[in-house]
């Protein structure tokens, strides 16, 4: 999780000995101590009941909820929306530790210089902005967002609103006095190039101002809208080293903590409906740059709530765009809902006329997103042929193969199929998809593992249960060559983050392998696994492991037999006895090297 390699592997190490893991949640949750462990409700879900777990000799927190963990890294990451060396460093702040400077190369440095000289001229704009909607100038804004827009001056300064005068270089006169290169306000979006001669004039002129700020509450980019006739109604200032319109949520650093509260996240479609929302107390509202939403937008959300509602206006155009956003929660495996409020109304204008009490019931009865996608299809289709209902389904199951669950998809096909008069096993077979188990079929129950000595033999998380349970028991694995290569690639991918943080010469503690994972989405995964991790005494060590080894090649011997017997028949039908003669051959290998029974010394 270091990608950027700016700082060295022991820091970090000191870093995460530096702090607490107990210390930095408890600074956000209520901890209270169950014997060795301290629980808590945890921030990124409605947790009603203390799903949150602590574990300070591990360094390591599990939500038993909604299945997060990590490391103490991980949890100021997700709490704060930083990334890894960021979140390093604040840590390293909080708790005393000099870290170096960044090793950065002579471009990556200049582009880190660039980056904070523009977020400091931002900041400088949107102060900027607000003197002037204070001041005369600004009293035609004033009654615009005060009176027209029923907003009160408290949601004003919680917002930051301003105002851009209706002039060609206002902004770019005081930018020019603060001695502010005129190049640095171009890429920051603030000001344009003149066409001819030299000069620049203000981008944002006669508008109210929105400063966009990212997810740890910096201005990044602004939004203006213009107050009377003209276009473009909205713009938004241009992308910049700061500022991405794909990665940006308006409103997400101060619609956080509502998220986790309330455990959804309100997606509308302007500033104005985000600012009226959060002043009628649905404070979890946020909105895409005038754009689709996307991947990373969703994947900020779903970092913050257990569930998305769009509340879209009620038109043709707020259908396509509920539509268009189908496809991202479902690769992102976050449920959606949708509200699509009455023709001609937004949550601004619905808000203020209808009030708090209104909305919230509306909300209630959003559709799910995927619900409404598959009746759009149903509507628009031709159900009157047999031909027309194949293209439906067919169309549908574009959105029936992205569900993951299994459930969810196999309920949505029955009632798709229901919709169209067909038996759901058609419908399934017309799309390839796997039928359920009839009732009543018995059914193969998975078997648990087999322990013995404290741990289990049978499987691959076994396994890395085993080398997290101790750093020698990792390398004694690691030199038996048992973490290279396995099957499932979840597991494979904490085995190698362990195999890499052996090879630099650390010691694997589940914390050390949570932020050595190159997807840091399975630092939940490497939180059970250290969870159900045995006790190893460290006298017996050798022998526990040697055991496991044993085990494990009994199993593969065991698994080697079996498909030599069934070799052997085949070579003996064909008459092909010199095969026989070589597989008989081998499986007495086997059965003397693994299989003979184990001698009270050995």
């Amino acid at each position: 999780m270091n990608s950027a390699g700016y700082i060295p592997e022991d820091k970090i190490e000191e870093v995460r000995l530096a702090a607490d893991v107990v210390d930095v949640v408890g600074k956000r949750v209520r901890l209270t101590q169950k014997g060795r462990d301290y629980w808590g409700l945890c921030p990124f879900h409605g947790d009603k009941d203390p799903s949150l777990k602590v574990d300070r000799g591990r360094a390591t927190w599990h939500c038993f909820g909604c299945g997060e963990g990590g490391s103490v890294f991980t949890f100021v990451m997700k709490d704060e929306g930083l990334s890894f060396p960021e979140a390093v460093r604040e840590l390293a702040a909080r708790y005393g530790v000099d870290l170096p400077a960044p090793k950065l190369s002579p471009a990556q440095r200049k582009q880190m210089e660039l980056r904070d000289r523009l977020l400091r001229v931002l900041e400088m704009a949107g102060k900027f902005f607000i003197q002037r909607l204070n001041s005369p100038l600004g009293q035609a804004a004033r009654q615009y967002l005060f009176e027209r827009r029923g907003l009160d001056g408290e949601t004003g300064e919680a917002f930051g609103l301003g105002y851009a005068p209706d002039a060609w270089e206002d902004l770019g006169r005081y930018l020019a006095d603060k001695q502010v290169p005129q190049e640095l306000a171009v890429q920051a979006g603030l000001v344009i190039n003149r066409d001819k001669g030299s000069g620049a004039y203000d981008r944002f002129r006669g508008r109210v101002m929105f400063p966009i700020r990212d997810a740890g509450g910096r201005v990044v980019s602004f939004g203006g809208r213009i107050m009377g006739d003209g276009e473009p109604k909205y713009m938004n200032g241009p992308e910049s080293p700061v500022f991405s319109k794909s990665r940006t949520l308006y409103n997400l650093d101060q619609a956080r903590p509502a998220m986790r509260k309330k455990d959804r996240a309100l997606v509308v479609e302007g500033y104005f409906d985000v600012i009226t929302c959060a002043a009628h107390g649905f404070a979890e509202a946020v909105a895409p740059m005038g754009t689709a939403l996307t991947a990373e937008q969703v994947r900020r959300l779903r970092g913050q709530a257990s569930e998305a509602v769009l509340v879209f206006d009620g038109d043709q155009a707020g259908l396509k765009a509920a539509t268009r956003s189908l496809p991202v929660f479902l690769a992102e495996d976050m449920p959606a809902r949708v509200l699509l409020l009455p023709q001609g109304e937004d949550p601004d204008t619905f808000l203020r006329k209808n009030g708090a009490e209104a909305f919230t019931q509306a909300v209630e009865q959003a559709r799910p997103l995927v619900e409404m996608a598959l009746d759009s299809l149903m509507e628009n289709g031709d159900l009157t042929t047999p031909e027309g209902k194949s293209r439906v389904v067919g169309e549908a199951g574009a959105v029936l193969k992205a569900i993951k669950d299994p459930v969810p998809r196999w309920l949505y096909l029955e009632r798709l199929a229901r919709r169209l008069g067909l038996p759901a096993q058609v419908a399934a077979a017309r799309l390839g998809l796997p039928l359920p188990p009839q009732a009543g079929t018995p059914q193969a129950r998975p078997r648990p593992p087999r322990r013995g000595a404290g741990f289990c033999f049978d499987d691959e998380r076994c396994l890395l249960e085993l080398a997290l349970a101790s750093p020698q028991a990792a390398s004694q694995l690691r030199r038996e060559g048992v973490l290279d290569e396995l099957v499932d690639p979840q597991l494979d991918a904490v085995a190698a983050a362990v195999r890499r943080i052996l090879e630099r010469g650390g010691q694997p503690s589940p914390a050390a392998v949570m932020d050595a994972l190159e997807d840091p989405s399975l630092a939940g995964l490497v939180g059970q696994l250290a969870e159900a991790a045995p006790s190893l005494a460290p006298e017996s060590l050798g022998q526990q492991v040697e055991g496991y080894l044993q085990a494990r090649a009994r199993k593969l011997a065991q698994g080697e037999l079996t498909a030599l017997k069934q070799a052997i028949m085949a070579a003996d039908q064909a008459g092909d006895q010199e095969r026989v003669r070589r597989l008989q051959e081998r499986r007495r290998e086997i059965q003397v090297s693994h299989l003979r029974p184990q001698s009270k010394e050995e």
